[in-house]
């Protein structure tokens, strides 16, 4: 039972409850509207600035290229100009902005004012914002007269550029489309690897500006040969003293494509371009996208082994479209154009192409085996000469080579050693042991095919660990040992070791012909000395460490003039300095800054300098098709 009082207080609650109800629903119903807040209006990002450049050169001997650059679309007050101190593909800085002159910009009003900020960038002080945007117009001349392939060259008789010398840049527009057009004098062609001809407006367009810039170009009355090979075309652009067989040259380039089409299952481009140049006293090659440059001399074409040699070249070149081109350290792109661009894999990128390089032209058929054999033992035999390679790592020698590779002096000889010998060693070696631990299912071209479609453009570059790792993968085997001796280390290498996985052999000897070659009671002396002739005059060049010409006191730039009495000249030094004997004391004369010093040294025994690659008459059925396999052998 209920209490009154209980009741009443029960009452009251529930009229305070219906009361507070229906005010809040009165206010509620009378609250006043508020509109719904709008969307912030994002107004649109500004469109980056466009470039367009026009290249003329109306006075070629003059060797200076003139460029007028448009810039549309420039919302700043102020815009900076940037030119490349470098080219990919040599890794040196150059200092390209020393060949700059006359820089004018200006807009429809006139002149600007422009300050330089540092020794490659021009600013420009372009009065412009996002409500007035303007167009700039950039003129400035360059002086090309070094024929080199990292460099631009113009004369009487042809242009040529390595865009990283020519054409500046604005940071924030780099990933922009940017468009070319050449005035070449009357009669002259242009070959381009951007297109196969300009548009009809004669402008070239290039999707970005590391594709500008990777785009070397030949301009004049060069000889073009055409040819196509899995349904792409090719063209090589050859300027200077050409003589040779045109047909040949086409068809071996050609053997050259398809194999290298063979590992990768095709070609990644729609056209490609070899330019060439034949001049005296020139060599060397740089790697584009879808074009090389190569510089040889005429000799190059006058003898078998000379042309052989320049197929190496062209197959090196060639394969670099796919290998650092597509297949890269995660350091190389997008590119740093003002500094260095640090990676420990070059090794990878050079060194495994020096090896693919020459393999390609065996499994081409345009050199035999025994050929190819050679050329391995040569590159072994310079590798165990040098002593450097127990200082510099494959990965240290890469970190380094903006310091060493392109520096080299009389000392590089005891401190460095170059990623591309020790990388292209470094490819054999995983190569054959790749294709041994997996009964020869799997081998580095698999590697290869795993980098591009792991890694390749446009995807990001591999680093040195993803590296590690495919190999490993496609080996089936743990390779840190192996990277830890002779990748981060510098262990010497047992190459009979991995010879031996496909029925070969490593022998060491002396060559033959020299007085010592017939003498077993004694063994052959060295002081090791490498020297240059001058005129007839005889200098050190460099000197070995350990040797007893280093350790004796011998130094690089003395004039060697006797040796036990014997006068040295260029015409008898090689003859009198290797015949000597272990163990032999000699008097050597020199001078020193024109002073005469005397020596007694007592001659080392001589290393090996005749290395030679057999087959082993021994070896199993399964290693010799291994052997077949690797060399493309049926």
């Amino acid at each position: 039972m209920m209490s009154r009082q209980s009741s009443f207080v029960r009452l009251c609650l529930v009229f305070i409850v219906t009361f507070v109800c229906s005010a809040n629903g009165f206010a509620q119903r009378n609250k006043p509207k508020v509109p719904a807040t709008a969307a912030p209006v994002v107004a649109p990002a500004p469109k980056p600035p466009s470039l367009s450049y026009v290249l003329s050169f109306p006075n070629p001997h003059t060797h200076l290229y003139e460029v007028a650059l448009t810039i549309s679309n420039v919302t700043s007050a102020q815009l900076d100009v940037s030119l490349p101190v470098w080219t990919p593909g040599s890794y040196l800085v150059r200092e390209y902005a020393r060949h700059i002159q006359d820089f004018n910009p200006s807009d429809a009003g006139g002149p600007l004012r422009w300050q330089k900020t540092d020794k490659a960038t021009w600013q420009i002080e372009a009065g412009a914002s996002a409500d007035k945007p303007k167009t700039l117009r950039v003129s400035y001349r360059v002086y090309a007269n070094e024929l080199t392939t990292r460099t631009s060259h113009l004369d009487a008789t042809h242009a040529y550029f390595n865009g990283a010398t020519l054409f500046m840049y604005v940071l924030v527009a780099k990933d922009q489309p940017h468009r070319l057009k050449i005035v070449a004098p009357e009669g002259w062609q242009v070959t381009s690897p951007l297109a196969l001809a300009a548009d009809s407006d004669g402008y070239f367009t290039a999707a970005n500006y590391d594709r500008l810039i990777d785009s070397p170009t030949e301009i004049g009355k060069h000889k073009l040969l055409e040819f196509d090979a899995r349904g792409k075309h090719h063209r090589v652009a050859i300027w200077g003293q050409y003589e040779f067989d045109d047909e040949r040259l086409k068809a071996d380039l050609t053997k050259i494509v398809e194999v290298g089409a063979q590992i990768f299952g095709g070609l990644p481009y729609e056209h490609y371009v070899f330019i060439v140049h034949v001049q005296p006293g020139i060599g060397g090659g740089t790697e584009h996208l879808n074009a090389n440059v190569s510089m040889t001399g005429p000799q190059s074409f006058a003898s078998d082994r000379g042309y052989k040699g320049f197929l190496g070249l062209e197959s090196h070149e060639y394969f670099h479209h796919w290998n650092v081109k597509r297949i890269r350290p995660l350091a190389l792109g997008p590119f740093d154009y003002q500094r260095e661009n640090y990676t420990q894999g070059l090794w990878v990128s050079e060194g495994v192409t020096s090896y693919y390089g020459d393999l390609l032209l065996r499994r081409a058929g345009l050199i035999g085996s025994d050929e190819y054999f050679s050329g391995l033992a040569r590159l072994i035999n310079g590798y165990e000469r040098t002593p450097g390679r127990f200082i510099q790592s494959a990965e240290s020698a890469s970190f380094d080579a903006w310091i060493k590779e392109y520096r080299p002096d009389e000392n590089s000889v005891n401190t460095v050693m170059s990623y591309y010998t020790k990388g292209e060693l470094l490819g054999l070696l995983f190569d054959l042991e790749i294709r041994s631990l997996t009964g020869g299912a799997k081998s580095l071209d698999d590697v290869m095919r795993t980098l591009l479609e792991n890694h390749g453009l446009p995807k990001p570059g591999f680093t040195e660990a993803e590296l590690k790792a495919i190999i490993e993968k496609v080996a089936g085997s743990n390779m840190t040992e192996f990277w830890n001796r002779f990748v981060s280390g510098n262990d010497d290498i047992d190459f009979n070791a991995y010879f031996n996985k496909v029925g070969l052999k490593l022998e060491k000897a002396y060559q033959f012909g020299t007085p010592y070659a017939a003498s077993k009671s004694d063994k052959p002396g060295a002081l090791g000395i490498t020297f240059r002739p001058q005129g007839d005059r005889v200098v050190v060049s460099n000197l070995p460490a350990g040797m007893p010409a280093y350790e004796g006191g011998i130094n690089t730039d003395d004039e060697l003039s006797a040796i036990d009495g014997k006068r040295l000249s260029a015409a008898n030094a090689t003859e009198l300095l290797n015949n000597v004997r272990a163990g032999q004391r000699v008097v050597l004369t020199v001078f020193r800054r024109e002073r005469m010093k005397t020596f007694e040294l007592t001659a080392a025994i001589k290393g090996f300098d005749r290395y030679t690659i057999s087959e082993n008459r021994d070896a199993s059925d399964s290693l010799k098709a291994l052997r077949k396999a690797w060399l493309g052998e049926k």
